[in-house]
C-alpha cells in the first residue's frame, strides 16, 4: 500500500473516530441540556424532598375561664410520636421496636409506617416516660413533634358547659362550638436530614411558627356553679331519680351563671362513661312543661287587658272543650276564686277560660314572642327548637290544653329566658355562654354584649305578674320554695311524660321549678328540674322547690345580697288528711295530694285507682307518699293488678286485699315475704292471692 493509501486510510478511521466522539459528545450534551434546563426544577424538586423533610407545629389550644378568671380546662405540653415515612428504612425493625413502648400491635405500626402520607402519627399525647423511651431507640424517620394534652382541672363541674376535647379538637359543649378559635393554627418547618432520615444539626430551611389558640373567659361564676352541683347531688340522693338539671342566669343580661344535669361526665376521662351522659337536657331536651306554663298565659291576659286580678272565675271542677272534658286537680271544684288564686291554685279549668278568651292567634303569637318555638340562639351546640301547635290547624282543644302547659313541647333554657323577661321588666334576653374572647397575651380579641331580643311585656305588666308569683310562693304550692330573708317569685311544674306510642307514662313525671329572686330586683332566674324521682314525693313544690329554695339562698349570701327581716320562713304543715283517692285517674290524683304536701306512689299500670293505702282519713306528715293502686280495664270489665305486698303486715295485707276486691289467704307471721300469684299479674276480682308471713327481719 502507498503512503498516500495509508494516510486516506487513517484519515477515515480519524474522521470516523471523530465522528462517534462527537455523537457521545452531542448525546451527553443533550443530555445535560435535557436535564438541566427541561427537567432542571423537576429534578431539583426530588432533590429537596430527599435532602429535606417539612413537619407541622401544632398550636397550644385556647384555655376556657370562669367569669372570675378560675381556669376551667387548660393545656399542657405532650408529646405525640410521628413517623417520617420517608425516613423510615426498615419498617419491620421500627415496627418491632415501638411496638412494646408504645402498647400498640406490630401489625398496626406496620400498616401505619407503610402509608404513603409524608407524616404518620403513630401515638398522640404519650406520657413523658414513653416519649423518652422513643427518643431512646433514636429510629431512623421517627420523631417526637409537641401537641397539647387538654386537662380539666376542676374535674367534672361545668362538664355539660365545657364538653370535652377528642384527638382532633373539640367534640361536645363548649369545646366544640367554639373549636374555630380554641384549636389555633398549625406552623411548620423544613430542615436537612442525613441518608437515615435524622435531622442534620443547625439545617432549617425555613419554619412557620405555630398560632397559639384564643381563650375564653365565660359567663359562668364558678362559685354558683358549685353551689348548683351540690344541690343536685343531694337531690340524686334524696329522690332517685333518672336524671336532674339547673340553669341559673342573669335575667338583666341573658349570661348564664350555673348550668349543670346529671348525670354528668369527667370531661378528661369522658371515655369512661356512656354516651347519654353526655347530652345536656337544659338545651337538648323538649317537653310538656306543665303548669310553669300557665304564667305565659297569664302574662299574655294581662298584656292584652283581657282580665284583672281581682276579676273572678268559678270552677266547678272540670270544663267541656268538646269532645274532651278538662277536669281540675281538685274534683269537687275551687269555687269562685279570683285570678290571682286561679295562679295560685293551678287550676286548669281557670286557665282554659283564659286560653279561649285569648283565641289561638294571640295566644300562639304571645308563645312565640316569649321565645318558644324557634332556638334562643345560645352559643352552645345541639339546641332544640321545641314542638308547638301550627296555629292554622289549631283545635279547641289544642288551644285549651296550651293555655295550662301541656300539647306544646319546649326547653327548660326557653323557660328560665321567658321568666327572666318577666324578672327583667318584659325583655325576652339572648342567653350567653361566653362574655370575652382573649388572645394569650390577655388582649380582648371580642367583647360579647348582652342582646335583648325583643320586648314582650310591658314594664307594668312584668311587675304584676312578679308580685302575683311571689305572693303564690307565700300562699299557694310554691312555699316549699321560700327563702327565709328574701321574697321570691316562682311556679311549680309536673308535667306528665309521654309514652312513645302515645299517651302518658302512668307514674312518669318530670318535675320543675322555675322563678327569680329577690322580687324587688331579681339578680338571677332560675330553673329547677327532677325526672322520675323514684323515691320521696312525687310534686314539683316538694322535690324541686325545696333545691331552688336552697340554690337561692345559697346564691343570695354569696353576692352578698342584704336579707330582707320582713320576710320570714316558711312553716311546714305538720299533719294533712289523706283524701279519698278511689275513682280517680292518676293525674286527678296527682293534682289532689300536690296542694296538701303528699307524694305518691303507683302500683298497677291501669288508668284508674281501686285502693289506696293508708286509707282516706288517715292522719299523715306532710312529704308522706301514699301507695295507690290502680285497675287494668279490658272493655267492660275489670281486672286487678296484684299489688306487692312485701313487708306488710297481716293486717295491711288484709286491708289492701279487701279493697281491691281480692281473698286473702294466709299462712305463718310476721311480714308478707312470698305471694301467689305474683306481684304484676292481672286477676279477676275476688281471686284469691296466697300470701306467707314470716318474723320481721328474716
Amino acid at each position: 500500500m502507498g503512503t498516500s493509501g495509508y494516510q486516506g486510510t487513517v484519515k477515515r478511521r480519524l474522521l470516523a473516530s471523530f465522528a462517534v466522539f462527537a455523537f457521545f459528545l452531542a448525546a451527553v450534551l443533550g443530555r445535560l441540556g435535557w436535564l438541566q434546563f427541561v427537567r432542571g426544577a423537576e429534578l431539583q424538586g426530588i432533590a429537596e424532598r430527599q435532602w429535606n423533610t417539612r413537619v407541622t407545629l401544632h398550636p397550644q389550644r385556647g384555655s376556657i375561664y370562669s367569669r372570675n378568671l378560675k381556669l376551667l380546662a387548660g393545656s399542657a405540653p405532650s408529646n405525640s410520636v410521628v413517623a417520617v415515612t420517608a425516613g423510615v428504612d426498615d419498617i419491620d425493625a421500627a415496627a418491632r421496636a415501638l411496638a412494646p413502648v408504645l402498647g400498640l400491635s406490630e401489625a398496626h405500626l406496620r400498616q401505619r409506617l407503610a402509608m404513603s402520607t409524608r407524616e404518620v402519627y403513630l401515638a398522640r399525647r404519650v406520657d413523658s416516660s414513653v416519649a423518652e423511651a422513643v427518643a431512646e431507640l433514636d429510629l431512623p424517620g421517627i420523631r417526637l413533634v409537641e401537641e397539647s394534652k387538654r386537662y380539666y382541672p376542676q374535674g367534672n363541674l361545668a362538664s355539660h358547659v365545657l364538653g370535652f376535647v377528642g384527638s382532633d379538637g373539640g367534640l361536645e359543649g363548649l369545646e366544640h362550638q367554639y373549636e374555630h378559635l380554641l384549636k389555633g393554627t398549625s406552623g411548620f418547618e423544613i430542615y436537612r436530614t442525613d441518608v437515615h432520615g435524622r435531622q442534620i444539626a443547625e439545617s432549617v430551611q425555613s419554619s412557620m411558627p405555630a398560632k397559639d389558640g384564643y381563650n375564653l373567659i365565660l359567663t359562668i361564676d364558678e362559685m354558683i356553679q358549685h353551689i348548683v352541683e351540690r344541690e343536685l347531688d343531694a337531690a340524686m340522693e334524696r329522690f332517685a331519680p333518672k336524671g336532674a338539671a339547673v340553669i341559673v342566669v342573669d335575667p338583666r343580661t341573658g349570661q348564664v351563671l350555673a348550668m349543670a344535669s346529671r348525670p354528668d361526665f369527667d370531661p378528661e376521662n369522658f371515655q369512661s362513661y356512656p354516651s347519654s351522659s353526655y347530652r345536656n337536657p337544659l338545651v337538648s331536651s323538649a317537653y310538656e312543661p306543665g303548669s310553669t306554663f300557665k304564667l305565659v298565659t297569664l302574662s299574655a291576659a294581662l298584656e292584652e287587658n283581657l282580665l284583672d286580678l281581682e276579676d273572678t272565675y268559678h270552677c266547678t271542677g272540670h270544663v267541656e272543650v268538646a269532645p274532651r272534658t278538662i277536669r281540675c286537680w281538685r274534683t269537687q271544684g275551687h269555687g269562685t276564686q279570683t285570678m290571682a288564686e286561679v295562679l295560685w291554685n293551678s287550676c286548669n279549668p281557670g286557665f282554659v277560660s283564659i286560653g279561649m278568651d285569648l283565641g289561638k292567634e294571640r295566644m300562639m303569637e304571645y308563645i312565640h314572642a316569649f321565645g318558644f318555638g324557634d332556638r334562643t340562639g345560645i352559643d352552645y351546640p345541639g339546641e332544640h327548637r321545641g314542638i308547638l301547635f301550627p296555629v292554622d290547624t289549631m283545635s279547641e282543644t289544642d288551644l285549651a290544653v296550651s293555655a295550662f302547659g301541656q300539647g306544646n313541647a319546649v326547653t327548660p333554657l326557653q323557660q328560665v329566658m321567658a321568666v327572666a323577661a318577666i324578672a327583667n321588666g318584659g325583655y325576652l334576653m339572648k342567653p350567653q355562654l361566653v362574655m370575652e374572647v382573649q388572645d394569650q397575651q390577655g388582649n380582648t380579641v371580642q367583647l360579647l354584649q348582652p342582646d335583648a331580643v325583643r320586648q314582650v311585656l310591658s314594664k307594668e305588666t312584668a311587675k304584676i305578674m312578679a308580685n302575683v308569683m311571689a305572693d303564690g310562693v307565700e300562699y299557694g304550692s310554691g312555699r316549699f320554695a321560700m327563702v327565709e330573708g328574701y321574697r321570691v317569685a316562682g311556679k311549680t311544674g309536673t308535667a306528665e311524660k309521654i309514652a312513645p306510642g302515645g299517651g302518658y307514662l302512668p307514674g312518669a313525671y318530670i318535675l320543675s321549678y322555675l322563678g327569680f329572686a329577690p322580687v324587688e330586683d331579681p339578680v338571677v332566674a332560675v330553673y329547677v328540674m327532677v325526672d322520675e324521682p323514684s323515691q320521696g314525693p312525687n310534686w314539683g313544690g316538694q322535690v324541686a322547690g325545696p333545691v331552688f329554695a336552697s340554690i337561692v339562698a345559697e346564691i343570695m349570701r354569696y353576692l352578698n345580697i342584704p336579707p330582707d327581716d320582713t320576710v320570714s320562713a316558711p312553716q311546714p304543715l305538720e299533719q294533712e288528711t289523706v283524701p279519698d283517692l278511689t275513682g280517680l285517674t292518676l293525674g286527678e290524683a296527682q293534682e289532689t295530694l300536690e296542694p296538701l304536701g303528699f307524694g305518691m306512689r303507683i302500683q298497677g299500670d291501669g288508668s284508674e285507682i281501686v285502693a289506696q293505702l293508708p286509707a282516706a282519713g288517715s292522719e299523715m306528715p306532710v312529704n308522706a307518699s301514699i301507695m295507690v293502686y290502680t285497675a287494668a280495664v279490658s272493655g267492660d270489665k275489670k281486672q286487678v293488678m296484684v299489688p306487692d305486698l312485701s313487708g306488710l303486715s297481716m293486717r295491711e295485707t288484709g286491708d289492701l286485699l279487701e279493697l281491691l276486691g281480692l281473698e286473702f289467704s294466709a299462712s305463718g307471721s310476721g311480714v308478707a315475704n312470698q305471694q301467689t300469684p305474683a306481684p304484676g299479674v292481672i286477676v279477676e276480682p275476688g281471686s284469691k292471692v296466697n300470701v306467707n308471713f314470716v318474723p320481721p327481719g328474716e
